[in-house]
């Protein structure tokens, strides 16, 4: 057991000094943890609730869908809780900079037969026995290791960038899924809209034929090609019908909803006929800069600079504060006389210089690792850029293809419908066949049905646009 020291006066101020440092630098952590509860909240990634969404049974567009859709996807929860433990990483690595305090307490009895010389004692020894309480503040303080810590923070925070922007690209996934099963699901009631407006006009027809055989100008025959053309018509509302169902079940699986869901969609917004895309070098410089992945690789590719940093800090030395304050509380008592007591302050304080000199190879291994893994980064950096143009490429012609069907197939439809009118009329006054008539109705109908493609086409090119450009999801 430690005996007890005598106090000096100038042991006796250091308990003072002590306190007083571990004051400023509270002062210091306190206006750090300050700071860091004043980030924007846009910077802070905060768990959603579980509870699913009250949906009532009403009209929704796209907007709000896509609201329901980011507020409740288990995968985007997920990527929500890697941000949120990327941020704490960086808080972790930071608390490197702040000193260890701990409080200990060792107490104990202790009996010790010591050796003497006989002429002192007749036995040749005699026994000590202490009863002692140590208990001690100490504090640890890394002062200097010439760049470790920062480049451990750094690689944090850089690793903590690279996870929201993970999180960004799930969403703008999310969201491209979401709008794509939506107009599909407007396209295809949009099939039923065009299967009823063939149904109607094939009525039409029936009626024209009928209202000519009662006048002696129709066959039965044609009477009967008439009412074929009907019934066609109604088969393929019933096939529309069954493909909107089937196109809206997506919609909810898709958005992550209940399989019993009901509500109405809003129909896709009309867009305009002229419609026009920036040019395609503009789009592809915006998503070299924007795209999430690209983003997150280029963070990774940063993490991995500040990784070879801090391995590289290992070959420098550091420096460090150790000290403590200590109370020996107890007393002594020698072959059972009486006890002497004690109850004294004791403190220390050491700068401690560490060197590693030799260490069989670990720290080179450390950085060769290190430079390793900044050569991958930038080639999945080069990668991620290669695929973002890639895809820029692709969205760019499809929509541009997109919007000339979709203008191609407004027009083919206003012809079509004029030219079934005209048909129409002049099956009433004689003047064409019914050949003709149901001809223009056959092509009436599929310029409608033509048209309700077109319209999704556009929507969903329009969207893989967005997602190949990297624009942040917009839910308003």
């Amino acid at each position: 057991m430690h005996r007890a020291r005598s106090e000096s006066p100038r042991a006796a101020g250091f308990p003072l000094v002590l306190a007083m440092a571990l004051l400023a630098h509270g002062g210091v952590a306190s206006a750090q943890s300050a700071s860091w509860a004043n980030t924007p909240s846009n910077d802070r990634i905060v768990a959603k609730s579980n509870d699913a969404p009250v949906i009532e049974d009403r009209v929704y567009a796209l907007p709000e869908l896509l609201t329901i859709a980011l507020d409740i996807d288990p995968k985007t929860r997920e990527v929500e809780q890697e941000v949120v433990q990327a941020d704490l990483a960086v808080k972790l690595a930071k608390t490197q900079y702040s000193p260890q305090l701990d409080l200990t307490a060792l107490g104990g009895v202790q009996r010790t037969p010591l050796a003497i010389p006989t002429n002192v004692s007749p036995k040749g020894y005699f026994v000590s026995s202490t009863q002692e309480i140590f208990p001690t503040l100490q504090l640890k303080w890394l002062l200097f290791d010439f760049g470790r810590r920062k480049g451990q923070v750094e690689e944090a925070r850089h690793n903590a960038s690279a996870a929201q922007s993970g999180l960004l690209g799930a969403q703008e996934k999310l969201v491209f899924d979401v709008s794509e099963a939506y107009f599909e699901a407007t396209s295809a009631q949009g099939q039923v809209r065009a299967a009823e407006k063939a149904l109607k006009a094939a009525k039409l027809t029936e009626e024209a034929v009928a209202d000519q055989k009662k006048h002696g100008r129709a066959t039965v025959v044609e009477l009967a090609e008439a009412q074929r053309g009907t019934a066609a018509m109604q088969l393929a509302l019933t096939k529309a019908n069954g493909t909107a169902d089937t196109a809206f079940a997506s919609l909810i699986a898709t958005i992550g909803l209940p399989p019993e869901t009901h509500f109405q969609i809003a129909p896709s917004a009309d867009t305009s006929a002229t419609e026009t895309v920036a040019p395609l070098r503009e789009l592809i410089d915006e998503a070299l800069q924007s795209r999430p992945d690209v983003v997150a690789a280029m963070d990774k590719v940063a993490a991995s600079d500040a990784k070879i940093d801090t391995a590289r800090a290992a070959y420098r030395p550091t420096v460090s504060l150790s000290a403590q304050v200590l109370q020996n509380i107890g007393r002594i008592s020698n072959d059972g006389g009486p006890y002497s007591s004690i109850d004294r302050t004791g403190n220390a304080l050491f700068v401690s210089f560490d060197w590693p000199l030799f260490d069989g190879g670990a720290r080179a291994t450390n950085v060769s690792l290190a430079v390793s893994e900044k050569t991958a980064a930038e080639d999945a950096l080069a990668e991620a850029k290669d695929t973002a143009a890639k895809q820029v490429v692709q969205a760019y012609s499809n929509l541009k293809t997109s919007l000339d069907n979709r203008n191609q197939a407004l027009a083919y439809t206003h012809a079509s419908e004029l030219a079934y009118q005209a048909a129409l009329d002049s099956y009433r006054r004689g003047l064409t066949s019914i050949t003709d008539l149901t001809n223009d109705e056959a092509t009436l109908a599929q310029a409608e049905a033509g048209q309700e493609d077109a319209d999704a086409s556009v929507g969903i090119a329009r969207a893989a646009l967005d997602l190949a450009i990297g624009h942040q999801p917009s839910v308003h």
